[in-house]
């Protein structure tokens, strides 16, 4: 599944400035106010949207639903935003309540500037991405949230994705603020879980979310997925997983070279592989450790980080076990060649 390619012709305006930093001049189509353009994008701010992305990856995720974001809380390298859904059955809302109390909201009713219907995660189930865009003279929000929901029951659904936040001005072109985060919410990852004392089980799903790469030619960002594999052992109460370790990742985007061209790109494969270490599974079903790296096959990859979590759900699979977990990844890495990366992300998986 190639989550970016409904959503990547609706998002230029965030992704052109959240790749490298700029502004310039544009309207919106609905009140002819200025908005960032990409002709313009590399003259500012790039150091602001890295730092930013840097903590959106090794923040520790937040409980409630899982939220992991660039904007800690009162306890430092722990998320303080925490991102809720509500579904009617035909739109999700996502509403992030900030650390600081603001709030910053999406509807699928009124922001929705594409959609697009996937393979359900379980059968008699609807999956559908959702991308929402809000736009003023002096921001950008952008969101992608993909939601599975029973036909028979709108109560029954699941929801994930991610969104960025870019604050800035068009003139002079410059970046006063960013914002990234990922998330996974549901009714039925909201209570604890039945876990037995005994055993193993995996779980396989997808994985989706924002990366930004530099290095010497330039600058890209956009998004990267593949697939989800976690193993979890009850008996030691801990789980580890993988994004990539089946069949690498994928990633399309925009690519903004030196001179700032930019240049659109869709489904390039790329042999490499997020490592999710081992994390202690709560009696409360949720999980979370400090122990994620980034491999990489057609590069030597010199240091990485990265923090990542999740929870079981509530409904149980037909031996008892949850039927699926969800939850949130994030790393940061450098090369050898000096080039940086970092993703933040969520994910699903569905017990085998």
């Amino acid at each position: 599944m190639k989550f970016w390619n409904m959503a990547w012709a609706v998002f230029p305006a965030a992704i052109a400035l959240a790749a490298c930093g700029g502004g310039g001049g544009g309207s919106t189509s609905q009140n002819q106010q200025p908005q960032f353009s990409r002709a313009t994008a590399a003259s500012a701010g790039g150091a602001t949207v890295q730092n930013t992305a840097n903590r959106s990856a090794t923040n520790l995720p937040r409980f409630g639903s899982v939220t992991q974001s660039s904007n800690a809380g009162s306890v430092a390298g722990v998320t303080g935003d925490a991102a809720s859904t509500s579904f009617n059955g035909r739109h999700v809302r996502l509403t992030i309540r900030r650390a600081d109390g603001s709030r910053l909201s999406f509807n699928g009713a009124t922001d929705r500037v594409a959609s697009e219907t996937y393979d359900a995660i379980l059968p008699g189930h609807t999956f559908r991405g959702d991308a929402m865009l809000k736009e003023t003279a002096t921001s950008v929000s952008a969101a992608l949230t993909y939601t599975n929901w029973n036909n028979a029951d709108s109560n029954d659904y699941l929801a994930g994705g991610y969104w960025i936040h870019v604050e800035g001005s068009v003139s002079p072109p410059t970046v006063t603020g960013a914002e990234i985060g990922s998330f996974v919410d549901g009714p039925e990852l909201r209570g604890t879980p039945t876990l037995r004392q005994t055993g193993t089980a995996t779980y396989t799903g997808l994985a989706a979310g924002a990366y930004l790469y530099q290095s010497s030619q330039g600058t890209q960002l956009g998004e990267a997925s593949g697939i989800a594999t976690l193993q979890a052992n009850f008996g030691t109460n801990t789980i580890s997983g993988c994004i990539g370790c089946i069949g690498g990742v994928v990633v399309t985007g925009v690519a903004v070279d030196s001179a700032g061209r930019a240049t659109d790109f869709l489904g390039v494969p790329v042999p490499a592989r997020l490592r999710m270490g081992a994390a202690p599974i709560q009696s409360n079903g949720r999980f979370q450790a400090r122990n994620v790296s980034l491999e990489r096959d057609d590069a030597r990859v010199t240091s990485s980080s990265g923090s990542w979590g999740g929870r079981f759900s509530t409904r149980p699979a037909q031996n008892g076990d949850p039927r699926l977990a969800g939850g949130t990844a994030g790393a940061r890495w450098t090369e050898s060649t000096g080039a940086q990366g970092v993703i933040t992300s969520a994910w699903y998986a569905v017990k085998q």
